[in-house]
């Protein structure tokens, strides 16, 4: 007894034609994947626009004490935000590799297998 599932339609979306429901996992996981990896690029990009903000007003501050406070406090928080980024992308690929998702194949489909106690 074969049950027959039409295919995912989508007129806005064209990736989706002539995809099957069992496909959705696949597409899920790959939305997400490029949706975290975005973010990081973003986090990364926006803790280097605030190290430079922060020299800057360091080199700015013409030796007054309160601006000099600042523009290091900023350093540092771009560094510890450089810090936090990285460690994200780093339990994301652990996580990655500990459900076992592997890269985008020839085919552009990422595999989920889930892990099993035995």
């Amino acid at each position: 007894m074969f049950l027959l599932q039409a295919p995912i339609t989508n007129p806005v979306i064209k990736g989706l034609t002539g995809k099957l429901p069992k496909d959705a996992p696949g597409i899920l996981a790959t939305f997400i994947a490029g949706l975290i990896g975005l973010l990081l690029v973003i986090g990364t990009l926006w803790a280097f626009f605030q190290f430079i903000i922060g020299a800057f007003n360091w080199i700015s501050s013409s030796g007054d004490k309160g601006k000099l406070e600042s523009a290091q406090q900023r350093i540092l928080q771009a560094v510890i935000g450089l810090i936090v980024v990285f460690a994200a992308w780093a339990i994301f690929i652990v996580l990655l590799r500990f459900l076992g998702v592997t890269g985008a194949g020839a085919g552009g489909q990422i595999q989920l297998k889930l892990p099993t106690l035995f």
